[in-house]
């Protein structure tokens, strides 16, 4: 094996080690991603429920 290719591979096995180690800090943290908090609050695209006496998309209380 060349030079070049004992580069690549360092760098490979170098990536997958950084790879690995932040996967095993990240599940040992129980830190979430903000689009797994998203999914657990109600999906994409769905609008939350309006309060009693919030004011519509529009801005007033019209046709009440």
């Amino acid at each position: 094996m060349n030079r070049n290719g004992l580069w690549i591979v360092a760098i490979v096995t170098a990536a997958w080690i950084g790879f690995m180690l932040g996967y095993a800090v990240s599940s040992h943290t129980d830190v979430k991603s903000a689009s797994a908090e998203k999914a657990a609050a109600g999906g994409y695209g769905k609008v939350p429920a309006k309060a009693a006496g919030q004011l519509g998309a529009g801005g007033s209380k019209e046709g009440k």
